[in-house]
């Protein structure tokens, strides 16, 4: 048998690691950054974005008495949430905003991550995700929330009658019902997927593609 020289096998992998790295798939057209570029400054009733791949800065000017509940900014990601509305921002954009309803809060956790923002009110599921702004799927008569996750580019909404996931750039919640019944055993975000477990199917929520799968649980 042949051996090959130490020297020789270390070239070929230095070699082969950059056609490695180039022959890799992006995710999304500019690709996952796990990398903080907005930064969210308060100066009295003045909010200031910061964003560091452009170097640029915009602002936004509160309401008098308008109350800021939750500010955060992760990624290419910055929100803000207040007693009247819900600000986003991204890099290489302006706010946005989404004023709630009458008799409409935020309700539990809000949720920032690389590329998405997800949180929920007693009305809607709203998420914000850069190009698409602010999306929103509103609940139906006696549906409520039960649980929310944020992965690195992908939002999921669990509801008494439904799941709604979101990702980078979709104008809307892909939505995939659930069964009379069919009780959550574990839900969870992870970069660019959304994992549900009940006790009769696996759903699975791809980001990349924008839609649901399911797979049916082996009885036992």
């Amino acid at each position: 048998m042949t051996k090959i020289h130490p020297t020789t096998w270390l070239a070929t992998l230095l070699w082969l690691v950059p056609a490695m790295a180039t022959a890799q798939v992006a995710l999304f057209p500019d690709e996952v950054e796990r990398v903080d570029v907005i930064g969210i400054e308060r100066d009295g009733r003045e909010l200031y974005a910061f964003d560091a791949l452009t170097g640029g800065q915009v602002s936004l000017r509160l309401d008098v008495a308008e109350e800021v509940l939750f500010e955060a900014s992760r990624g290419r990601v910055g929100v803000v949430v207040t007693d009247r509305r819900a600000l986003g921002v991204t890099s290489g954009r302006d706010w946005v905003e989404l004023r709630f309803r009458l008799d409409e809060a935020p309700v539990g956790s809000i949720l920032v991550e690389d590329r998405v923002a997800l949180l929920v009110s007693n009305r809607r599921a709203l998420a914000f995700n850069g190009q698409a702004g602010w999306v929103e799927e509103a609940l139906t008569p006696n549906e409520f929330p039960t649980v929310v996750r944020v992965g690195a580019a992908v939002g999921v909404v669990t509801t008494n009658r439904r799941a709604l996931a979101i990702a980078p750039g979709r104008r809307g919640f892909a939505s995939e019902a659930l069964q009379v019944g069919e009780s959550l055993e574990e839900v969870a975000a992870e970069d660019t997927l959304a994992t549900i477990r009940t006790e009769r199917r696996i759903l699975v929520f791809s980001a990349p593609r924008g839609s649901w799968s399911t797979q049916k649980r082996t009885l036992r």
